[in-house]
């Protein structure tokens, strides 16, 4: 990863995780099998990732490119925009939550979400230009969200569980299988992301080596995909048998794994022009 696209990969990890955290809680918590103290927990992490994107994103301004890897500015202020609406959305959800107000929550999560999709769209438009497509590249930010909110809302609601052995499995079993359908259809995306071609390559190119012969790329398979694949089945079995102290544990280190996956494929988009 170049330096220059590492605010941008930092961008795009704190947006897909605050919508895909922000996803799991409307759809949990609308059909209320959380507790309204893990809903506030939710709520509590998301907002500072969402503050730490709108600060992230006035500082890089709209270059033109990082290190030969274009981007379409055109797309820069929109982004801002809908960052805002994401951000005040994210708060307003927050102080619902605080005041146990569940049916203004579970709207504002809903319509929070809405507004964190529209702007992974926007997202995926800046950086789509040198990549096969935008269809592709909007389904690799959107289902990326889907692991990375999965992951962390589940071993969240795993530390929930352990504080009160009275609260139900069925949430901890769903959230796991989540992960992995999610983790699933990304494996299909970075299959799809390697066999298509890239419009434009940028002129860092994998550093010099193909794709097959660059270790971040099986490393990206191995770590960010095949280990916690298999953690969430682990994990959704041990929530069967109420193991939730194991199940907490491995869905932690999917977490883990998951998120250097992230780092890692969007290194190799910036440097490939391939969305992995």
């Amino acid at each position: 990863m170049n330096a220059a696209s590492l605010p941008y990969s930092l961008l795009i990890l704190l947006v897909e995780l605050a919508v895909g955290s922000l996803v799991m809680l409307a759809v949990f918590d609308g059909r209320r099998q959380v507790t309204t103290g893990y809903v506030k927990a939710g709520a509590v992490t998301i907002v500072p990732l969402v503050l730490l994107a709108l600060w992230l994103d006035a500082t890089l301004g709209s270059p033109l490119e990082l290190d030969g890897y274009p981007l379409s500015p055109d797309w820069a202020t929109p982004l801002r925009l809908a960052l805002v609406v994401f951000g005040a959305l994210t708060l307003a959800h927050l102080v619902a939550a605080l005041l146990e107000r569940h049916r203004a929550g579970v709207l504002l999560a809903a319509i929070g979400s809405a507004a964190g999709i529209v702007a992974l769209a926007l997202l995926a438009a800046l950086i789509a230009a040198p990549t096969w497509s935008y269809a592709l590249m909007l389904a690799s930010v959107l289902v990326a969200a889907g692991v990375l909110g999965a992951a962390l809302m589940s071993m969240m609601w795993g530390h929930w569980y352990l504080t009160s052995g009275r609260l139900p499995k069925e949430p901890m079993e769903r959230m796991a299988l989540i992960v992995l359908a999610a983790l699933i259809v990304q494996g299909v995306l970075v299959f799809a992301g390697t066999v298509l071609p890239a419009r434009e390559v940028p002129l860092t190119e994998g550093f010099g080596v193909s794709l097959g012969q660059n270790p971040a790329y099986w490393l990206r398979v191995g770590v960010g995909l095949i280990f916690p694949a298999l953690l969430a089945v682990l994990a959704w079995r041990s929530a069967q048998i109420r193991g939730m102290m194991s199940a907490t544990g491995l869905l932690y280190i999917a977490l883990g794994a998951v998120l250097a996956g992230e780092v890692l494929a969007r290194g190799l988009l910036f440097s490939t022009g391939l969305p992995l």
